[in-house]
């Protein structure tokens, strides 16, 4: 009877689960549609096609290098990260998974899915579930970090109009919620009180922390981090610069890039396809106040789609690429 009870509630919960992402994707789905349906009416195909024929073929194709240079500064972000919980890692090991993650995060139904498939990957290979965990939750923080450091900073030299209000409360807000991380990082014992606490109840959440409070030794490492990440988010930042540009957006740089930060911001959030929608929406309502024709944003969108996904497409490729397992095995402690 037990056993049974037992096979139920796996069951049970399995089924749940299933349910609940589908439940997830559908709303995916509906989001990037309603984005595309509200971006459909600003669809001036004769215009879009006479802005796209401004666009040079060699800026594309710097624009997607300098795109695949942006992922691999973000590989060696999360090498150095997961290499100081798992110990020694070849960073041949951590490239092609890493990039399995970018293709799944720009052709799937999630923001984060790529995060699951590469750690997943590495995982059956043998290596640290905690530190990979650990280190994905660390990237993901870094990279946002960037976002809204270099986001405030742009802000601090531009005005960016009937925007103001919402640019300063957003890159506000991100900062005090960064200044009471980092309190809280550096301050001891909160953590063991933590775990003393929930630690038996939720032991993921339990290992998580562990692993992530053991970069508190690593301080040097997380500002190499960090700076890949702002390197990471500028490689970007560039390559929008280039094609706005292409299409004659006739805004200023500084003025770009911050509004460029708060499209990054919406379209990190799991919301959407890959991002699909909210971040070419929030581009648009973003560049028409300033007098930006709309054929030119979606312009540059579609460009940056292209961009995007031939720079992404290689990590597809990845799935042929077998990822040896270290001689140690799997080791779920951390340092």
């Amino acid at each position: 009877m037990l056993n049974f009870v037992i096979r139920h509630s796996k069951v049970r919960n399995y089924l749940n689960t299933g349910l609940r992402n589908i439940v997830l994707l559908v709303a995916k789905l509906l989001v990037t549609a309603a984005c595309l349906w509200w971006l459909s009416r600003y669809v001036d195909l004769a215009a879009i096609k006479q802005s796209l024929s401004g666009f040079s073929v060699s800026v594309i194709l710097v624009c997607v290098l300098l795109h695949v240079g942006s992922y691999i500064a973000g590989a060696v972000r999360w090498w150095y990260l997961f290499s100081y919980l798992a110990g020694p890692v070849r960073f041949g090991q951590v490239l092609p998974t890493y990039y399995l993650g970018v293709f799944f995060n720009n052709f799937l139904p999630s923001a984060y899915g790529g995060d699951l498939a590469r750690s997943a990957r590495l995982y059956v290979s043998g290596m640290s579930g905690n530190a990979l965990v650990g280190s994905a939750v660390m990237d993901r923080l870094l990279g946002l970090a960037a976002v809204i450091v270099i986001g405030g900073v742009a802000l601090m030299f531009t005005d960016v109009g009937p925007f103001n209000p919402l640019a300063r409360t957003v890159f506000a807000g991100g900062a005090g919620v960064l200044m009471v991380s980092v309190l809280l990082f550096v301050l001891p014992g909160w953590g063991r009180a933590m775990d003393s606490r929930f630690g038996r109840r939720w032991p993921r959440l339990s290992a998580l922390m562990t692993g992530f409070l053991s970069y508190r030794k690593a301080l040097r490492l997380l500002l190499k981090a960090f700076l890949l990440s702002a390197l990471n988010q500028m490689l970007v930042v560039v390559v929008f610069l280039l094609l706005a540009r292409e299409a004659q957006l006739g805004v200023s740089d500084l003025l770009l890039v911050t509004l460029l930060m708060l499209v990054f911001l919406v379209a990190s959030l799991p919301v959407s396809l890959g991002g699909l929608g909210p971040r070419e929406g929030a581009l648009l309502a973003l560049l028409m106040p300033f007098g930006v024709e709309a054929s030119a944003v979606l312009a540059v969108s579609i460009a940056y789609l292209v961009v995007l996904w031939v720079s992404a497409l290689p990590g597809l490729f990845m799935l042929f690429i077998r990822v040896n397992q270290p001689a140690g095995g799997r080791n779920e402690t951390t340092p």
